[in-house]
């Protein structure tokens, strides 16, 4: 039996680096610079999943306003080996206490994989599908605690 997952918000983002690139960017090594962009926008706050103290999963929440919400989820990863495991939406149901807390909503660029996890936790379709070089097919999903339909 696998040992819980925690969830720890206020991680420095040193911490998280590598099971970022890991998860989400395989295709590049790493570097300097794919690192200095975790740390571009000061008010960024880093969350992470850990197994035994290890980090296997991280999420961030950037005061990025756009789409008509307040706050930006990004660099949403969970190593492959801990997919499938429920682990993605603990992260995102994090962030959303935190944006409650907060008095924040939420938009993600969101690959298409990811959707399923976002639409089960009650994040909304906005927009068409557009695709990110070397990334893939994106959808922008939002999220409000009492809801950001018309």
């Amino acid at each position: 039996m696998a040992t819980a997952v925690t969830i720890r918000w206020n991680v420095s983002p040193a911490d998280l680096a590598e099971v970022r690139r890991l998860s989400l960017y395989p295709f590049k090594p790493a570097s300097a610079e794919l690192d200095a962009e975790m740390t571009a926008n000061p008010g960024t706050i880093f969350g992470g999943a850990f197994r035994e103290d290890q980090p296997i999963g991280c999420i961030a929440v950037l005061p990025e306003p756009n789409h008509d919400c307040t706050a930006r989820i990004r660099w949403f990863g969970i190593l492959e080996s801990e997919r499938g495991q429920g682990v993605g939406g603990q992260l995102v149901a994090a962030a959303q206490k935190h944006a409650t807390v907060a008095g924040q909503t939420l938009w993600a660029d969101v690959r298409i994989k990811a959707i399923p996890v976002y639409d089960r936790l009650g994040f909304e379709p906005f927009g068409d599908f557009f695709e990110l070089p070397e990334i893939g097919v994106h959808r922008v999903m939002r999220w409000g605690p009492t809801g950001l339909r018309s």
